[in-house]
């Protein structure tokens, strides 16, 4: 009798965590592309997505002393020199941005992006 009351607990609690865990998270997600910049840097690109649409890309490029500068840009956008690159030499997937830390991403604040 327990075991069926516990069971039957869990399957009312399931959807009430599914649901606060849809409440927590946006619909925009971040994934990153990396690519090599002569001599001994980097350029990262912070790619903004919503409904797998690109809305802001960040451009962060770094020296080797770890001097960076940031470029943002609405929409898509590689420089030409990443372009002619070709593929990058690495990548994160999407991840979804918590509701709460929206405000906290340049990118989506400086294009008015970080309303869900």
């Amino acid at each position: 009798m327990r075991i069926m009351m516990a069971a039957v607990t869990l399957l009312a609690i399931l959807p009430l965590q599914a649901m606060a865990a849809s409440d927590a998270s946006s619909d925009i997600t971040v994934r990153t592309e990396r690519f090599p910049r002569p001599p001994y840097s980097g350029a990262n690109y912070y790619i903004y997505e919503r409904d797998t649409q690109v809305i802001c890309t960040k451009l962060e490029v770094c020296n080797k002393y770890g001097q960076c500068s940031s470029e943002y840009v609405a929409g898509p956008y590689k420089d030409q020199i990443d372009v002619k690159t070709g593929a990058p030499y690495g990548t994160t997937p999407p991840v979804a941005i918590r509701r709460t830390s929206l405000a906290k991403h340049v990118c989506l604040t400086r294009f008015h992006l970080n309303k869900p």
